[in-house]
């Protein structure tokens, strides 16, 4: 796969891939390219089952500073009809990405330090688990040159954050920093900027000795809860712990390990 400075860096290490924003000259700004490289990549690891973890990260001083704004400057140029074509079509590329990585079978983990801005923020909301350094901050920045949300941020937010807060980040393009975040709910954990890389590898470690199908199997059940009712998520629930969970492995294991009183060794299969 290319790895120009339009893409990010994909790399598998045993369990852990790791996907690298890998341009720190422009605060890792999303360049359109990098939503069908990405997508290729998860693609790939959706087919890897010896890959149960999947960590994003940025270079340089900040984690990312959402779409590349150089990509649309010549707009001015195009036809409305061009620049509705222009615009529409990088998102659909991002929205196909995202749906890729939120139907994979397990953990997607993002480690975020500095800024966190415009359609980056939604990219972090879609990630599973969100561990940020104290001085990171977060910025639904589309306002200030009068564009509406896109990165499926008003999709995440209000789920996560709530309407009310969704709205005032949005209308009022104010930065909020990591404790708030995790106070409102936006990610999970706050670590000294220092420590971030050694508690990032705390992290995605555990997660790659844990139960992956099982993982994988939380996430679609947390997710379709949105579009479910109470008897549609107890049915779908019922359904897959009963058909799918308890088939496992790790599972059988882990019942046998639990009378045993012993930790058990999970394998993800």
């Amino acid at each position: 796969m290319s790895q120009d400075a339009k893409h990010p860096i994909f790399e598998i290490d045993g369990p852990l891939a790791t996907i690298t924003f890998n341009r720190p000259d422009k605060a890792n700004a999303m360049h359109p390219d990098q939503n069908i490289a990405m997508r290729d990549f998860l693609y790939e690891l959706e087919r890897k089952p010896e890959v149960r973890c999947i960590l994003l990260r940025g270079n340089g001083k900040h984690f990312m500073a959402g779409g590349d704004l150089e990509t649309i400057v010549d707009f001015d140029k195009l036809t409305d009809a061009q620049r509705a074509r222009d615009g529409e079509l990088p998102i659909l590329d991002y929205v196909h990405m995202v749906r890729v990585m939120q139907r994979l079978n397990k953990p997607v983990v993002a480690s975020v330090q500095g800024g966190v801005a415009g359609a980056a923020l939604g990219l972090v909301a879609a990630c599973d688990l969100v561990i940020a350094a104290d001085t990171a901050f977060f910025w639904a920045a589309h306002i200030l040159h009068g564009g509406s949300n896109d990165g499926l941020v008003t999709y995440f937010l209000p789920r996560q954050i709530g309407l009310r807060k969704a709205l005032e980040m949005s209308l009022l393009g104010e930065r909020i920093f990591a404790p708030e975040a995790k106070e409102i709910g936006l990610i999970n954990f706050v670590v000294p900027e220092s420590q971030l890389r050694e508690e990032t590898d705390k992290l995605v470690q555990r997660l790659c000795k844990g139960p992956t199908l099982g993982y994988g199997l939380i996430k679609k059940l947390m997710y379709a809860s949105f579009d479910n009712s109470l008897l549609q998520q107890g049915h779908l629930e019922g359904e897959l712990y009963g058909g799918s969970a308890l088939q496992t492995a790790d599972v059988k294991d882990g019942l046998k390990a639990f009378f045993e009183r012993r930790p058990p060794h999970f394998t993800g299969t």
